[in-house]
């Protein structure tokens, strides 16, 4: 649903560019594969593993195509980069694991003979990409080889790069539509999440799109992790996404939204609350959430936000 394919990978060891923003991460992904109990039963198995420092990975495994479920098996172990591979240690459910990443192969074995055997492949949004449909509001295009039109949007601090990327330019402030918005039957955004693997929780490629100027929807590198409101998908302090349907950093992601703007009173008070729905990567993780907030308003620009995170942007369309 959210993959297109195996990519093997060929590790050619780390690469380290951390004046650029980059840090290059031959292990780091999702993987699929399969989980073996004992001789006779297999499992169809998930895998993510997750850059924490330079060198270092934590590795979860799980059953079931896109969660875990309790029938099957759920393992969370840590590895240590050594040159073009990793080596796996660590205790879950009881067992000791040993194993290592190399060549785009993950296999993680108990001492009671369970193991784990899952091929690294590419993380891709069904959504990326997608065209704007005749009528929308397209306030950033997504034009392979041009420039960044930026014309739509009020602070140009902001970075206009090439395939019409806009990059947020950290301690410049938010960026605005000009343009203001109400009720959004469809609300498409693409963003790009930078690795930053010394960082955790929230300073981990933060960023929020806010309808009306007011509503955010979080944006945060939020692979591989149990998820709270505060995560990436969420809605901060009122609703936790319900699947996390992140991808890894440096990966294009997609949200699709639909906004029902709060109905006022002649006071300004909310006859009637806000209601969202979100797909993140085609998943749907809000179904017309209501968002109890204060100060409610009923029409606002498009607001991305500043967090200090070098995040990109790309072919933003609202049909309203």
């Amino acid at each position: 649903m959210r993959h297109v394919g195996l990519k093997h990978i060929g590790c050619l060891g780390l690469v380290h560019c951390f004046a650029a923003g980059l840090l290059a991460a031959p292990f780091m992904g999702e993987y699929e594969g399969s989980f073996h109990p004992d001789p006779k039963v297999t499992f169809k198995a998930i895998g993510k593993v997750v850059q924490e420092s330079e060198t270092s990975y934590r590795v979860v495994l799980y059953t079931g195509p896109e969660t875990p479920v309790t029938e099957g098996a759920y393992v969370e172990i840590y590895g240590a980069a050594q040159g073009n591979e990793v080596q796996l240690t660590g205790r879950s459910g009881g067992y000791g694991w040993g194993g290592q990443i190399k060549d785009g192969n993950l296999r993680a074995q108990s001492g009671y003979g369970q193991y784990w055997e899952l091929k690294k492949i590419e993380s891709r949004s069904p959504r990326a990409g997608v065209k704007p449909p005749e009528g929308a509001v397209v306030v950033l295009p997504f034009e392979t080889g041009k420039t960044a039109d930026l014309s739509a949007w009020t602070n140009r601090e902001w970075k206009a790069l090439e395939d019409g990327v806009m990059q947020c330019a950290p301690g410049k402030g938010a960026n605005r539509t000009k343009q203001q918005f109400g009720d959004i039957k469809h609300l498409h955004i693409e963003f790009k999440l930078p690795l930053e693997p010394l960082n955790r929780g929230q300073g981990r490629a933060n960023s929020g799109v806010y309808l009306a100027d007011h509503y955010e929807v979080q944006v945060l590198d939020s692979f591989g992790l149990t998820h709270t409101s505060g995560d990436c998908g969420g809605l901060y302090n009122i609703a936790r996404a319900t699947v996390n349907a992140c991808l890894p950093p440096e990966v294009w992601q997609t949200y699709d939204i639909t906004f029902r703007a709060p109905r006022l009173d002649e006071s300004g008070k909310a006859k009637e609350l806000p209601r969202i729905t979100v797909l993140h990567n085609g998943v749907k993780i809000h179904d017309n959430i209501e968002i109890p907030m204060n100060n409610h308003r009923a029409k606002g620009p498009l607001q991305l936000q500043d967090h200090g995170h070098p995040i990109q942007f790309r072919n933003i369309w609202i049909v309203e």
